[in-house]
């Protein structure tokens, strides 16, 4: 009996490092965060800190430049490459969010709107 509640105990302790083994801060929900392309709007309060505030299956995310419970959207590994590039053209999303994608690419911001893109190496 007693190796069975020393079993339990180890096996819960491991449980709540799985985030941090994820590379997720305590409390951070799976997935990611929508495109922000509102305008900003200063004037309004932040309405989240971190995840563990929202409903469910929600994350705190930014939305026209503070913070909201917005539905959480599917990330893939990896992340985009940085562009250096400057837009001379109207900005162009080629997609919404990495589930537009094919393969492994992830939709990633580009000089000129979101493309889908090769993960960065590293």
């Amino acid at each position: 009996m007693r190796s069975r509640s020393l079993l339990l105990v180890t096996l819960l302790a491991l449980a709540s490092l799985l985030p941090a083994a994820s590379g997720r801060k305590k409390g951070e929900k799976s997935g990611g965060c929508p495109p922000d392309d509102e305008p900003c709007v200063q004037s309004v309060p932040d309405q989240c800190v971190n995840d563990s505030q929202c409903p469910s299956t929600m994350k705190c995310c930014h939305r026209a430049c503070f913070l909201q419970c917005v539905p959480r959207v599917s990330v893939k590994a990896g992340s985009c490459p940085e562009d250096r590039m400057y837009c001379l053209s109207p900005i162009q999303h080629l997609c919404h969010t990495d589930s537009d994608c094919k393969g492994k690419k992830r939709c990633c911001r580009t000089a000129c709107g979101r493309d889908c893109r090769d993960p960065a190496k590293g």
